[in-house]
């Protein structure tokens, strides 16, 4: 199961609520929850008075293994999870889209740390670096058993250092030295398929302001003449809940159901879309594969099951719980699924993703294309190389 190092579906940040408003005292937890607390005291103290290497105790990692090993115990891989301040920090950098890297999206697969998208103009991207390395060194040490997010803290730094990134592809290891440099990540880039009035408008992330900048882009696409619209949710691992609603909006009647919240009780509330004119008649395809996550899911599948467009690609991740954030009090916080999220039909896809209407594998030696290179190529040469691009382009109406 990958683990997305950018953030699921975040609801909110619920700061201070852990302690302020879900938190127990010693006095008020159930017998279970005793009788857990006094196991765990129990061990800790044989740890701390009989362990052979005493100088390898170290409290605070501890309490944090202990909190990811109640966690783990919940079946959620990859979505509940724990943050540490740093990783909060980061989490949070995520979110907003601005932060100091080499710039690359890491995530989880199948016991390897891979980059699933360089992102455009950075340092990683110029450099060489392509979507499907594993990262398997950082500053000439291996990396191969490291969790995800101490590789992500070895390779952020300071700006204007370095770093030394060895990645494996196709059997052999290549290595990068990169600066590392502000990035300021444009969440959406577009351009019109060379020849045609179809547009191609690529999301990376749900991050703070990613529905207005959609919004411009398809008003640009728009008054650049585009009447039809590719709408590329490839390898964009989810981000803000509101925004990705907002998002399905522009393209929905209003009122129509983006999603079916079912809470821990078992009740259900469906979730709808304020909807606004311009774009809910332009005839559009939603591209993904099986690195949409979360808020992409969201997106695709209200689209999809709404009868709004064509979803085209490969099965999606399979993200189905909703989290909110609980911040500790040392900063620390609680990535927690409050909620599980179904489509509008009611389809429940956590491990199983959204299918796609028209099945379209990603064979070897195929790429994504992004609207950055259909400016450099031809149309024929770009639907050579990403043949997915190429059936969503078939699938549109109005050819």
């Amino acid at each position: 199961m990958r683990l997305l190092v950018f953030v699921g579906i975040l609801v909110a940040t619920a700061a201070g609520a852990f302690y302020a408003g879900r938190s127990q005292s010693p006095a008020a937890l159930q017998e279970r929850d005793r009788e857990s607390l006094d196991l765990y005291a129990e061990a800790l103290d044989v740890v701390r008075d009989d362990y052979v290497d005493q100088g390898a105790i170290d409290p605070k990692k501890q309490t944090y293994g202990a909190i990811e090993g109640m966690l783990g115990t919940l079946g959620d891989k990859g979505h509940t999870r724990f943050l540490t301040p740093e990783e909060r920090e980061q989490n949070q950098e995520g979110l907003s889209g601005s932060y100091v890297g080499i710039g690359v999206q890491l995530e989880a697969r199948e016991g390897d740390v891979v980059i699933t998208a360089p992102i455009e103009g950075s340092p990683a991207e110029e450099a060489g670096v392509e979507s499907g390395d594993v990262v398997v060194g950082v500053d000439g040490e291996s990396v191969r058993d490291e969790e995800i997010s101490g590789i992500v803290s070895k390779v952020k730094g300071s700006e204007g250092t370095r770093v030394k990134l060895t990645v494996s592809r196709d059997g052999s290891e290549r290595v990068f030295d990169l600066r590392r440099e502000q990035i300021d990540s444009p969440v959406v880039t577009w351009t019109r398929i060379p020849g045609t009035d179809v547009a191609h408008v690529l999301l990376s992330s749900f991050s703070d302001d990613s529905a207005e900048e959609v919004r411009k882009a398809f008003e640009e696409a728009k008054d650049a003449g585009a009447r039809r619209f590719v709408f590329d949710l490839r390898n964009n691992p989810g981000g803000r809940l509101d925004q990705a609603v907002e998002v399905a909006g522009f393209f929905l009647e209003p009122g129509s159901i983006a999603y079916v919240r079912k809470d821990a009780s078992g009740g259900r509330e469906e979730i709808r879309v304020e909807g606004e004119p311009g774009l809910t008649d332009a005839p559009l395809v939603v591209l993904v594969n099986d690195g949409s996550a979360s808020s992409s899911e969201i997106v695709a599948g209200a689209l999809r099951d709404n009868g709004r467009a064509t979803v085209v690609g490969q099965t999606t991740f399979g993200t189905g719980t909703v989290l909110s954030e609980f911040e500790l009090d040392d900063g620390s916080s609680l990535l927690l699924g409050v909620a599980e999220w179904l489509t509008p039909d009611g389809d429940f896809i956590r491990e199983t993703g959204i299918e796609p209407d028209v099945k379209v594998p990603q064979e070897e030696g195929d790429e994504a294309v992004a609207p950055t290179d259909l400016r450099e190529t031809s149309r024929e040469q770009a639907f050579e190389r990403d043949a997915q691009l190429r059936v969503a382009f078939e699938e549109l109406p109005g050819r």
